[in-house]
């Protein structure tokens, strides 16, 4: 390898680090400074990533996490100490042993978790938006950059710089990150923690980066905070279960969705033999737990359509009947566009295309559907297994004009290209 591609791989390989110990990074300096200090915490995490990006261009450590963690850990001794005689910060960290024993305990693998939950919880306050929690969940629990999170989500980088604004405002006014254990709205910050990782799940899934639709570390990192929930007793639920179960189910998919060259695999072509076997019986385990009580939840709904697809050995042989039931609840309790466009898609197999294609026309002044191509992909679909390829054609067509990315432009063109028009 060359020098060039060597320190290409070298700060591949810090940024790939860095997003990964990011909300560990994060989370455990603003539970030692206080969520008054956020900014504070950023800039030590982002000194941090500076440093090993400078001191590794002429090789790599032998273990390059324990580095930037000892990196993190003694620039945030210098700055602590810088700012300690500036202003009265922190009193009780005086010493050097103290703070030094602090910082320490607070990067320890051990507290890893408690820092993370005990974040996750305090930026879903109820005093911000929705938009704003996940935002602030993407950045600091995710490591995402302002600019990626504004291409997830479509808007720019401005506007996620002022969602930033708005969380650090609000939590600099609680003083401390607050113990998930002492919480009086647990339920209501639950319900906005799991949306924002369903969210956040969806974007690596498949989601809006015109170069990158499917970013499996998203789906990673999603799974791994539902799990992280689980692990303590104030914040497991059967709602829990049911995400990960979804997102164990969907993460199993992962590496058949997109074929050698980058596009989109539909799901009749995908190689079921390539799913992981061990990820679905995992999903199995939570939805097995996700049953306790009475309680079903649009998670649990959703997971039960994704289990059907998981463990079908073929599009023939799933239990249409099932994903149909499960839809149905689903539009009575949670209707939307694409909830009716899927159940629509299952209506197809279960009863023929031409059934299918009925629903699916009826939703045709859906406004948020017409911009959707993946309605007019579906639609081409029935029509070319009904054999009606110039209208097929029609559609892949629009689809075409609406894809999001070369991923998604170029399976429609495949489609057309297998159409047999005189």
């Amino acid at each position: 390898m060359d020098e060039g591609a060597e320190a290409l791989s070298s700060a591949e390989l810090v940024e790939d680090l860095f997003r990964r110990e990011y909300a560990h990074l994060v989370s455990a300096l603003i539970r030692v400074l206080g969520p008054s200090n956020i900014p504070l915490a950023e800039d030590v995490v982002h000194d941090a990533l500076v440093s090993a990006m400078q001191a590794w261009r002429f090789g790599l450590p032998r273990d390059p996490k324990a580095w930037i963690i000892r990196a993190a850990h003694n620039r945030a001794v210098d700055i602590i100490r810088r700012e300690q005689r500036r202003r009265s910060l922190l009193p009780e960290l005086a010493t050097r042993t103290a703070l030094t024993d602090t910082i320490e305990a607070a990067l320890a693998p051990a507290a890893e978790g408690a820092g993370q939950l005990a974040m996750m919880f305090a930026v879903c306050d109820p005093g911000l938006s929705r938009e704003t929690h996940v935002t602030l969940i993407l950045r600091w629990l995710c490591g995402l950059s302002p600019k990626e999170i504004g291409q997830a989500f479509l808007v720019d980088a401005q506007t996620i710089d002022r969602r930033l604004h708005r969380g650090r405002g609000r939590l600099r006014e609680l003083g401390r990150l607050p113990d998930v254990d002492d919480l009086p709205d647990l339920d209501a910050r639950r319900g906005s923690v799991l949306r924002s990782l369903y969210l956040l799940f969806n974007e690596g899934y498949h989601g809006s980066n015109p170069q990158d639709p499917v970013r499996p570390f998203l789906c990673d990192d999603a799974l791994r905070l539902a799990e992280l929930l689980l692990d303590a007793k104030a914040t497991a639920h059967p709602d829990v279960h049911a995400l990960a179960a979804l997102f164990c189910f969907g993460t199993a998919r992962l590496s058949t969705r997109l074929d050698e060259h980058g596009v989109f695999v539909p799901l009749e072509d995908q190689d079921r033999s390539c799913w992981d076997r061990e990820r679905i019986e995992r999903g199995l385990v939570h939805l097995a737990h996700a049953a306790t009580g009475d309680h079903m939840s649009r998670w649990h709904l959703e997971a039960g359509i994704a289990c059907e697809h998981a463990i079908a050995p073929s599009v023939q042989e799933t239990n249409w009947e099932r994903i149909i039931g499960f839809y149905q609840v689903l539009a009575e309790r949670s209707w939307s566009p694409v909830v009716a466009l899927n159940r629509a898609l299952a209506v197809a197999e279960r009863d023929g295309v031409d059934e299918g294609r009925r629903e699916l026309t009826a939703l045709a002044d859906e406004s948020k559907l017409s911009r959707y191509p993946f309605y007019w992909a579906a639609l081409a679909d029935l029509e070319r297994r009904a054999g009606r390829h110039a209208a097929a054609r029609e559609h892949y067509e629009h689809a075409i004009a609406l894809a999001r990315s070369t991923a998604e432009r170029t399976a429609f063109e495949r489609r057309i290209e297998s159409l047999k028009i005189p």
